[in-house]
C-alpha cells in the first residue's frame, strides 16, 4: 500500500523495489514451505529484512524522514518476537533491521546524541527480547501439550504400551519396512474371575504387571494392548518355528507375574505375516490360533494352520 501511494516519488528506485520484493516474496515462500523452525524463522527473518529496506528507499525518496526510524525498527522488532521462534534467528534478524533502517538516518535526527540512541535502542530491544521470551514459552508450552496428547492418543494409560492404534499404526509402518515377521495375540487366563475373586484392583495390576513385562522385550519387538486382556506381539520370525518358540516363551514368562500372591496364565495364537497380507488378515488368523489354544486348556501357545504347514515334521 506504502509503495502504490508512494509511486511517483518512488520511481526512480524501481530497480531496488523490485529486488527487496522479491527477496520478500522467496521469505514468504520459505515460511509456507518450511516443515522445520529453522525454515520458518529464516522465512520470517528474509521478509522482515525485505520490508526494513523498502522502507529505508521510501525514506530516502522523501528526503530522510529520520523520525519515522525507531519507530519502525521498534514494530518490526515486535512483529519478529512474535512470529520466530529460535532466539539467535530473532537476534540475528532484529540487528540486521536496525543496520538496514538506522544506517545514516537516526544519528541526523537525534543530533548526533549517541546517549540518547543507546537508552533507545536499548529499550526497544529489551522490549522485544521479553515479548519473545513470553511467546516462546507460551509456544513451547502448547507444543508440549500437543505432544502429550498424541503419546496419549497412542499409548495405553494402564499398561504403559502403545494401545489399539499405537500397535496398529507401528504395526503398519514395519510391515511396509519388509522383513519377515510374526504375529502374536495374547490374552489373559481366566481374566474374569480374577475380577470376581480378586477385585478390579488387581485385575488391573495384573494387567499392568504383564504390560510392563511386554514393555521388557528387546526393541525388534512392537507390543500393545488392544483392549481388555487381549494383547499383540509383532517380531522378527524367519521361520514358523521361531515364531512358535517366541510365543512359547511368552506364555512361560507370565506363569512367573505374581500380583499380590495372585498368579496368571496367557494363552498365545501365532501366525507368519505373509508377504503382501493386510494385517488385520494376519491379525484374524493370530486370533483363531488363540482361540484354539484355550479350547485345548489355555496356558499354552499354538501356530495358526497356515504357520504349522511350514513347522519341520517330527
Amino acid at each position: 500500500m506504502t509503495l502504490a501511494l508512494g509511486w511517483p516519488v518512488l520511481a526512480p528506485f524501481q530497480g531496488q523495489l523490485l529486488f527487496w520484493t522479491s527477496v520478500q516474496a522467496a521469505g514468504l515462500v520459505v515460511c509456507l514451505a518450511a516443515e522445520r523452525v529453522v525454515g520458518h524463522d529464516g522465512g520470517v527473518g528474509l521478509m522482515t529484512v525485505a520490508m526494513a529496506a523498502g522502507y529505508r528507499l521510501q525514506l530516502e525518496a522523501w528526503g530522510g524522514g529520520g523520525i519515522w526510524v525507531l519507530p519502525l525498527c521498534l514494530l518490526l522488532a515486535l512483529y519478529l518476537g512474535l512470529m520466530q521462534v529460535r532466539l539467535r534467528s530473532y537476534l540475528l534478524s532484529s540487528i540486521a533491521v536496525w543496520l538496514v533502517l538506522c544506517h545514516g538516518l537516526l544519528m541526523g535526527q537525534l543530533g548526533g546524541s549517541r546517549a540518547l540512541l543507546s537508552v533507545l535502542v536499548a529499550g526497544s530491544f529489551g522490549l522485544a527480547l521479553v515479548l519473545h521470551r513470553g511467546v516462546s514459552m507460551t509456544r513451547r508450552r502448547r507444543v508440549a501439550v500437543a505432544e502429550e496428547l498424541t503419546r496419549l492418543a497412542y499409548q495405553d494409560a494402564l499398561t504403559g504400551i502403545a494401545n489399539r492404534r499405537g500397535f496398529l499404526a507401528g504395526a503398519k509402518a514395519r510391515l511396509e519396512a519388509g522383513g519377515g515377521l510374526g504375529l502374536i495375540a495374547l490374552d489373559v487366563d481366566d481374566f474374569k474371575k480374577i475380577n470376581d475373586t480378586h477385585g478390579h484392583e488387581v485385575g488391573d495390576r495384573v494387567l499392568e504387571a504383564f504390560g510392563q513385562m511386554l514393555a521388557r522385550l528387546p526393541p525388534q519387538a512392537l507390543s500393545g494392548r488392544m483392549g481388555g486382556e487381549e494383547f499383540c506381539v509383532l517380531l522378527p520370525a524367519a521361520s514358523a518355528q521361531q515364531l512358535l518358540e517366541g510365543a512359547q516363551g511368552l506364555v512361560r514368562r507370565a506363569r512367573f507375574i505374581q500380583v499380590r500372591q495372585v498368579g496368571m496364565s496367557v494363552s498365545a495364537g501365532a501366525a507368519l505375516v505373509l508377504p503382501g497380507e493386510d494385517l488385520q488378515d494376519a491379525l484374524r488368523r493370530a486370533d483363531a490360533a488363540l482361540s484354539l489354544a484355550k479350547a485345548q486348556g489355555k496356558d499354552r501357545a499354538l501356530l495358526d494352520a497356515e504357520a504349522s504347514a511350514w513347522m519341520p515334521a517330527r
